[in-house]
């Protein structure tokens, strides 16, 4: 009876040996999943263009510009972002003329929806952000046509003006060469500080858009290279 009960011990014990091991097995296998997943995220920093500005000036004209980003990748799914650059506004129309030159500067973070997925080196990137424009305008010239008076010839004096504003952003970004990666974003901005604008409103805030407006949309189009530190 002893033995009996022995060997039924013996049995046991072997079965849940098994079943740990196996367990055990099976948990160093996710495990190394797991590291193989976050190993496999893409850490480092970009170097990259907004070509949102040469595509503005494609449709108008009259504003040139360019602006220069960096995205560094703080954790698995979070990067910090900055973005800097400049537009220049210069038109002449029979009644006005009108010059504005300025730069801006944004900081903020982004988190990646899709960074405990399988894709990944495909983001979907989520941002918040505050931005800063420095510029200086001026009208050389304007015309105030009157038909009864005689006409009202004038000139506004080169004014320098600062814009704040928060904004908040969403889209898609992919690779599609080795650390070379292409994206699109949605922009909505607000502004909270105007300053400066006492004899006239700025015709586009550098970064921001339409200076008439509180809040402005956009689009921004990003062509990024990444220089890892981690792979």
């Amino acid at each position: 009876m002893k033995t009996l009960k022995m060997l039924r011990y013996i049995y046991i014990s072997v079965l849940l040996l098994f079943f740990g091991s196996l367990g055990k097995a099976q948990s160093n296998v996710e495990l190394e999943k797991v590291d193989h997943l976050m190993n496999s995220i893409p850490r480092g920093f970009t170097l990259g263009v907004n070509l949102a500005s040469p595509v503005n000036h494609f449709f108008d004209k009259d504003r040139t510009g360019v602006s220069f980003l960096t995205r560094i990748n703080v954790t698995g799914e979070w990067f910090f972002v900055g973005e800097a650059g400049y537009e220049n506004v210069s038109f002449k129309k029979d009644a006005y003329h009108y010059e504005s030159n300025g730069t801006f500067i944004k900081v903020g973070a982004e988190i990646d929806l899709l960074s405990k997925k399988k894709s990944l080196r495909d983001n979907m990137l989520v941002g918040f952000q505050y931005g800063l424009a420095l510029q200086g305008q001026n009208a050389s010239h304007f015309l105030v046509e009157n038909g009864y008076w005689d006409d009202y010839q004038g000139r506004i004096p080169s004014e320098t003006l600062n814009t704040h504003w928060f904004e908040v952003s969403a889209g898609p970004r992919t690779e599609i060469f080795k650390n070379f990666f292409i994206g699109w974003k949605v922009h909505i901005r607000a502004s909270f500080i105007n300053g400066g604008q006492n004899l006239l409103k700025p015709y586009i805030v550098p970064g921001f858009g339409n200076g008439d407006n509180r809040v402005n949309g956009g689009f921004s189009y990003t062509l990024e290279y990444m220089i890892p530190w981690k792979k």
